[in-house]
């Protein structure tokens, strides 16, 4: 379970990187690109959230 707390911690810092940078380059032509990244960082944390959750539901 420590392990995917890092990796739940390692994947926050991603996505909030992302996020900083889809805001940087609002309104220019590298926007969707970075709105990309930040969307497949936010569904890479969402998945290991989701696995986190299952091996803890599996551990009771």
């Amino acid at each position: 379970i420590e392990m995917a707390q890092k990796l739940l911690n390692s994947d926050l810092a991603e996505l909030i990187n992302k996020m900083k940078l889809a805001q940087q380059y609002v309104m220019t032509s590298l926007q969707q690109e970075y709105k990309k990244q930040m969307l497949t960082a936010a569904h890479a944390l969402a998945v290991d959230a989701k696995n986190l959750l299952d091996v803890i539901d599996q551990a009771r």
